[in-house]
């Protein structure tokens, strides 16, 4: 639960952003965020591109609603997790999204995911390896479920292709 994450990001060294971070009031006229967003939105190292993170199973109508040409989204393959929306279309100078702000996106998805999750538990039981990835599928609009009790999910059928993401990068 929200207490587990907590204590994780605590454990890894991030928590003076749950100092600054309320939940119950997310920033407003964050350059990206849709209005009606709860979710968390990073920019890009490298290129600046709006990454939109929503909680698990939540906000999937309104990351499908912003989306646009090229835009990606990310979501780990196995198990649960927050479903990631890299917002290239926002660039417009970008005619597609630079892999390495695909695998910035990825490893947020894998990072807010179970397999991650558990990764990130057994990383810290056995001083682990932190090589192990999760694999993190993506896709565009177009394959992403519009109507139903599916929306905005992603299917394994329609994916374009998986990163291996490792869900510690996103820590450092």
């Amino acid at each position: 639960g929200i207490d587990g994450l907590k204590r994780d990001m605590q454990e890894i060294g991030l928590g003076n952003l749950l100092e600054s971070f309320d939940v119950d009031a997310p920033a407003r006229g964050i350059w990206g965020r849709p209005d009606d967003f709860e979710g968390l939105v990073v920019s890009s190292p490298k290129h600046g591109i709006p990454i939109l993170i929503s909680r698990q199973r939540h906000s999937d109508s309104v990351l499908r609603r912003v989306s646009r040409g090229t835009d990606l989204w990310f979501q780990a393959r196995e198990g649960r997790g927050s479903r990631v929306l890299l917002r290239t279309s926002m660039r417009r100078n970008l005619s597609k999204s630079p892999r390495e702000c695909m695998e910035v996106a990825a490893a947020y998805a894998a990072f807010f995911s179970d397999s991650g999750s558990q990764r990130r538990r057994s990383h810290r039981g056995r001083g682990g390896d932190e090589s192990s990835g999760v694999d993190v599928m993506w896709t565009d609009s177009r394959h992403v479920a519009k109507r139903g009790g599916r929306v905005g999910q992603l299917k394994d059928a329609k994916k374009l292709g998986i990163i291996q993401a490792d869900p510690w990068t996103v820590a450092q």
